[in-house]
């Protein structure tokens, strides 16, 4: 049986015990939820995502992974959700992600970034993190070492 929850956070805080794990987002989009999680709070961060769902009024955990993604939120319409998350460089405040031509801009908080698009098709090629402002400066990501060229 799949445990049921009045809420999304009441859900997000069930997937992991608390106390080994700390809840990074929570976002809701009609009957689909999502959760980005660090399952290393104490170390080098470990991100996992669980996504949910809400069926008549109650919320439920259902797939997840340790990498970002696209997952099928509706097959009937084959549209689904679209996550892109990672760790950002040192003094990152923002982050620029990219997806079939669409740039997003996002805050980094707590040194991760995450960037969602709902409701999309499954893109041919995944979303990708393109540049961070670090230090009020715009540096090529991935690698953004430092001496990362300004764009």
């Amino acid at each position: 049986m799949v445990a049921e929850f009045d809420s999304l956070p009441d859900a997000a805080g069930a997937s992991f015990p608390l106390d080994s794990c700390r809840v990074l987002a929570i976002q809701e989009h009609g009957d689909a939820g999502y959760a980005l999680f660090d399952t290393r709070p104490g170390g080098e961060p470990y991100l996992y995502e669980v996504h949910y769902a809400r069926r008549d009024g109650r919320w439920s955990e259902g797939s997840s992974s340790n990498g970002p993604g696209w997952h099928l939120l509706d097959p009937d319409t084959e549209l689904g959700v679209v996550t892109v998350w990672g760790e950002a460089p040192p003094g990152a405040d923002r982050v620029r992600v990219e997806l079939d031509g669409e740039r997003r801009e996002e805050p980094v908080a707590n040194g991760v970034y995450l960037v969602v698009w709902w409701d999309v098709p499954c893109p041919a090629t995944p979303a990708a993190a393109t540049s961070f402002r670090v230090r009020g400066e715009w540096v090529l990501g991935p690698t953004w070492g430092g001496s990362a060229p300004q764009v």
